[in-house]
């Protein structure tokens, strides 16, 4: 919001709820988004305790010219809200619960418990949480939720210190049972991801079956009752029930440790001894290598075995790649980076729908994705051309159709029609971030079909070769041996 001093020059601008119903009224005047953005970072930059003490008295619009400033022709003219201000319930806290709850019960008296007061708490902390719609924790931004998701991911970080030793064990008995024992001391890198994998096919299978479940009767899965409109026809105002609050908090947590497990499988850190270091350059500068960069770069080929992996190089340490990483590292960074965004941006401004249908297509999708792969990582060619097939054909149905033509399809013609022409939401803030929304979602159609023109390389090579190569995660192949 725009600090309000003095008057401006081109007298005071309306309020922001003014704003709004004259947007509503004439869309025409909303500028375009960089300059609906660039008026919300100056004005956010005001109301800042230090940064704003630089802002004229009268607010910045009074140091521009009239024509940028007055509303609401002016380009810079228009301030709005980040959110849906007035035109929302506010997330039920668990002390608003517990007083409403205290009413029900009789003019504030809390009922009388059964059993022990401490069973009462908790039956009052399970209520809120598993029983009662749109409370804070449908929020991910939300502290109580932050805090909440932060447990999940160190259980899910629990669960795989335990449990991953023995899929990797597993893995060992079944690469040893097929190939013999030799296998398993040339394979260290296959079985530590075999358990990798089969700790995200337990997860995927999971999700998947629980969300079929939970989402198989509602209205914007099933075209009778309107379909994809139902994503946004009452929006903001969907009560988000405490099924959907814990598929977003336990899929943000899945996707929050999958990054870490990303970084952690692509990258090792060694230590550099300091002392060989500076007698290195010493050693250099005796050998009349005078330029210190030059001094730097021979110490660095001197001291670096494997000078093509290391990705940072300094006097104390070293980053460099793992023999496990992904051959389409890249790729699944940026995944990961999209999705987390997209997690956490449709949660605070409460497209959850929309969100649990690009999770609930992912997932289906993935499970033949971690058969496949579990399958070529101990070469049983039989289940993994078979599995392969299966993944080829769920990942065209649900990533190369049903995301881009239904679900982005909708968000691009539907949202705005039942959203702001039809709905309570300022166009001001429509138009400021519906881009970065596009652009988003683009990136996964993108990865989309950059992960699919890989499964097509993979199929060639199976059907020209006869061979199976899984070039996302070889970006050359793999090392073809006959059991």
């Amino acid at each position: 919001m725009a600090r309000r001093g003095k008057p401006a020059k081109n007298g005071t601008p309306p309020p922001i709820a003014e704003q709004k119903r004259l947007r509503q009224a004439d869309r025409s005047t909303v500028p375009s988004p960089p300059y609906l953005l660039l008026s919300k970072l100056l004005d956010v930059g005001c109301d800042l305790p230090v940064v704003g003490t630089a802002c004229p008295d009268g607010g910045w619009r009074t140091a521009l010219p009239d024509e940028w400033t007055a509303f609401p022709s002016g380009r810079l003219a228009h301030s709005f809200s980040s959110y849906y201000d007035g035109d929302v319930e506010r997330d039920l806290s668990f002390g608003d619960y517990v007083r409403a709850r205290a009413r029900i019960h009789g003019a504030g008296k809390q009922p009388t418990a059964k059993g022990p007061s401490l069973a009462g708490g908790v039956g009052r902390y399970y209520d809120y949480a598993f029983r009662t719609d749109s409370t804070e924790l449908g929020d991910l931004t939300h502290p109580v939720s932050l805090c909440v998701l932060l447990v999940l991911v160190a259980v899910f970080a629990l669960f795989k210190r335990v449990f991953m030793p023995r899929f990797c064990a597993l893995g060992r008995r079944l690469g040893r049972s097929t190939h013999g024992p030799e296998w398993e001391g040339e394979n260290e890198d296959r079985i530590v991801k075999f358990g990798e994998y089969v700790y995200r096919l337990i997860y995927h299978s999971a999700v998947s079956v629980y969300g079929v479940w939970y989402f198989r009767n509602k209205s914007w899965w099933d075209r009778s009752q309107g379909g994809t409109e139902n994503l946004w026809i009452g929006h903001p105002n969907h009560p988000v029930e405490p099924g959907m609050s814990w598929y977003y908090l336990v899929q943000c947590a899945y996707n929050v440790d999958a990054l870490i497990s990303l970084l952690t499988l692509s990258f090792t850190i060694e230590p550099v001894n300091p002392l060989a270091y500076s007698s290195a350059l010493e050693f250099l500068e005796k050998e009349h290598v005078v330029d210190e960069n030059q001094r730097k770069q021979q110490v660095l080929k001197m001291m670096v075995r494997s000078r093509d992996q290391t990705v940072l190089w300094t006097p104390l340490f070293q980053v460099k790649w793992s023999p496990a990483r992904r051959g389409d590292f890249r790729e699944m960074m940026v995944h990961h980076i999209v999705t987390n965004t997209l997690i956490f941006f449709s949660s605070y401004y409460r497209f959850t729908r929309v969100g649990s249908m690009i999770f609930l297509i992912h997932d289906l999708s993935d499970v033949p994705i971690d058969m496949s792969k579990l399958a070529n990582f101990v070469k049983w060619k039989g289940t993994t051309i078979c599995c392969f097939v299966v993944m080829v054909m769920t990942w065209i149905v649900t990533r190369l159709v049903i995301f881009p033509f239904v679900i982005c399809r909708s968000v691009v013609t539907e949202a705005h029609v039942h959203m702001v022409e039809n709905g309570p939401m300022d166009p001001a803030l429509h138009d400021a971030y519906y881009l970065m929304f596009y652009m988003l979602l683009a990136a996964l159609v993108f990865l989309h079909v950059t992960w699919f023109l890989i499964l097509l390389r993979i199929g060639w090579t199976l059907v020209s070769k006869g061979e199976t190569h899984d070039y996302s995660e070889h970006k050359n192949g793999e090392k073809q041996k006959t059991s």
